[in-house]
C-alpha cells in the first residue's frame, strides 16, 4: 500500500523568473491529505488559489502556465516535475509573483527544497491515473503515445537538423532515484537564434549562462551537465505536464512533443472514458 505524502515542515526559496525576470519569494507548505497540489498567490487580493490540473492550463507557448480567471501562475512544470518525481501529493505553493522561480534552469532546486523539508506519509491511499487502452495525438511532425503500464515511464526521441544538436534519445522509469540522480539537474535549453523572438514576446527575460543551456550552430555557449542534457530535460517537461494528472501509471512514447502536445494527450486521456483512478498498490 502506498500512502500520500506532504511536507514535514514549510521551506521557502527567493530567486528570479525565467520569462519575467522578476525576483519571486515561493514558500511549500504542508497540506492535508487529499488536496493535490495548489498555488496560492500571495500577493494579490483574497490570496486566490490554482489547482494544479489540466482543467487549470491556460497557456503552453515556452511553458506551462495555469489560472483560475483571476490569477496565473507561469512556469509551473519543473516545479511539479520535482513535486511527482520525489513523491508529493499534497503542498500548497504560496508566491508572490505570477512565476515560479527558475533556479538554476532545472529541477534540482526543488528537489534540495523538498529535502530540505523532507516528507512524511499521510494516513490516505495514494490515487493513480491509470490508463484502460491506448491513446494518441499527433500534430504536424510531433507524435505522443500512452499505453497501459504498472508505472510511469518515458521513451523520448529529440528530433533536429540543428547541425550541433542532432537527434537525442532517451527512456526513463521514473522513480524517485531515477528522477533525483538522472533527471533532475537537466536544464532548459534555448537556440541562440531563436532568443531575439522569445524576447520579442516578452519572454525569457531572466534567463542566462547561469541557467539556461544556450547552443549556437557552431557549438555550446556553455558546458553540459550531461551529454544529452536536452532530451533528460525535455523527459522533465513530460513529467512536470503529466504531474498535472497526479500519479500517471503509462509508458509514454514521445517525438517532438513540447508543452502543447502534452496538454493535448492528457486532455484526450481525460477526454476518453477510459482511465480508472486506483488508489494503494502500484
Amino acid at each position: 500500500m502506498t500512502e500520500q505524502q506532504t511536507l514535514r515542515v514549510p521551506v521557502a526559496y527567493t530567486g528570479k523568473t525565467l520569462h519575467s525576470g522578476i525576483p519571486v519569494y515561493m514558500r511549500l507548505l504542508p497540506a492535508p491529505a487529499d488536496t493535490g497540489i495548489v498555488f496560492r498567490r500571495t500577493d494579490l487580493p483574497g490570496k486566490p488559489e490554482i489547482p494544479a490540473t489540466v482543467e487549470s492550463i491556460v497557456s503552453t507557448n515556452r511553458n506551462t502556465t495555469l489560472g483560475n480567471g483571476v490569477a496565473q501562475v507561469m512556469t509551473v512544470e519543473h516545479l511539479i516535475a520535482a513535486l511527482r518525481g520525489m513523491g508529493v501529493d499534497n503542498v500548497i505553493i504560496e508566491l508572490d509573483a505570477g512565476e515560479i522561480p527558475l533556479g538554476d534552469g532545472s529541477a534540482q532546486t526543488f528537489v534540495d527544497m523538498l529535502r530540505e523539508a523532507g516528507l512524511c506519509q499521510q494516513a490516505a491511499p495514494r490515487r493513480y491515473f491509470r490508463l484502460r487502452k491506448p491513446i494518441w495525438v499527433s500534430k504536424g511532425d510531433s507524435h505522443m503515445v500512452a499505453l497501459p503500464a504498472e508505472q510511469l515511464k518515458i521513451t523520448y526521441t529529440f528530433v533536429t537538423d540543428h547541425p550541433v544538436v542532432g537527434i537525442q534519445f532517451g527512456e526513463y522509469v521514473i522513480t524517485e532515484p531515477v528522477f533525483a540522480e538522472q533527471l533532475a539537474g537537466a536544464r532548459t535549453l534555448i537556440f541562440g537564434r531563436d532568443i531575439e523572438l522569445l524576447h520579442r514576446q516578452g519572454l525569457g527575460k531572466g534567463g542566462d549562462l547561469d541557467c539556461v543551456v544556450i547552443v549556437d550552430d557552431d557549438g555550446y555557449r556553455n558546458p553540459l551537465r550531461y551529454r544529452d542534457e536536452i532530451v533528460r530535460h525535455k523527459i522533465l517537461d513530460v513529467v512536470g505536464d503529466m504531474g498535472l494528472l497526479g500519479f500517471l501509471q503509462a509508458h509514454i512514447f514521445a517525438v517532438r512533443s513540447g508543452h502543447g502536445l502534452n496538454r493535448g494527450l492528457m486532455q484526450e486521456m481525460l477526454r476518453q472514458s477510459n482511465v480508472t483512478i486506483g488508489v494503494g498498490n502500484r
